[in-house]
C-alpha cells in the first residue's frame, strides 16, 4: 500500500509540474532583448593525446555572448570563443592549441522557476588547431589546420540576483564547463 502511495503522489506531482510548463515563453529570468554574457572554465579532455607527462598549459576559456530575441518564442543567439592548450615536457615540448569562433543558437525552456534559465542549443563555427614542438626539428616545426566545427549544448544559468548568475553547460567545444553569468 506504501508503494501504492508513493507511485501516485509522483505521478500526481510528475502531471502538476507538466501543466506548469510552457516551451513558448522565456523562463522568468531571461526576457526579448536581453544580453547573455557567459565567462566559463571547462574540461575539454585531450582529444586522444594520453600519456604521462601530458599537462594542461591552458585551461579552457570561453566566452560567449547572446541577444534574446525580442519574438514570442524563446529563442537567443549570439558567439563563441574558447581557448585551451595541452602539452608534454620531456626536454622539449609539443604543444597542442585548440581555438573555437562561431556562432550559438539557443531555446530557453521555461519551467516557471524564477531563478532558473535551462536551454538547448546548437553551435556552428570554426576550430582551429595548432600543434608546435620546441626542439630538433629535422625539418619538420608543427601542424596548422582548421576548419568547419559544430556541435549542440545543454545547460543551465542560475540567477542570484536580477544580473548575476551561475552557469554550467555541457556540450561541444567544452566537455562540460562552468561560471559567471550576466543578463543585462
Amino acid at each position: 500500500m506504501k508503494k501504492l502511495v508513493l507511485i501516485m503522489a509522483i505521478l500526481v506531482t510528475a502531471a502538476a509540474g507538466a501543466f506548469a510548463f510552457d516551451p513558448m515563453s522565456y523562463p522568468p529570468p531571461v526576457e526579448g532583448k536581453n544580453f547573455l554574457i557567459d565567462v566559463t572554465i571547462g574540461y575539454a579532455g585531450a582529444y586522444g593525446y594520453t600519456g604521462s607527462g601530458l599537462k594542461m598549459k591552458i585551461p579552457p576559456l570561453g566566452v560567449n555572448v547572446e541577444y534574446a530575441l525580442p519574438v514570442s518564442v524563446p529563442i537567443s543567439v549570439g558567439g563563441l570563443f574558447a581557448l585551451y592548450r595541452y602539452g608534454w615536457d620531456y626536454g622539449y615540448t609539443w604543444n597542442y592549441t585548440y581555438m573555437f569562433f562561431g556562432a550559438r543558437g539557443n531555446w530557453h525552456w521555461n519551467f516557471d522557476i524564477d531563478w532558473l534559465d535551462t536551454y538547448t542549443g546548437l553551435f556552428i563555427g570554426y576550430r582551429y588547431f595548432k600543434e608546435s614542438y620546441d626542439g630538433p626539428s629535422y625539418g619538420w616545426t608543427g601542424v596548422n589546420y582548421g576548419g568547419l566545427a559544430f556541435g549542440g549544448q545543454v545547460g543551465a544559468h542560475f540567477y542570484f540576483t536580477k544580473n548575476i548568475g551561475a552557469i554550467v553547460e555541457a556540450g561541444y567545444p567544452f566537455l562540460i564547463r562552468a561560471g559567471l553569468a550576466l543578463k543585462f
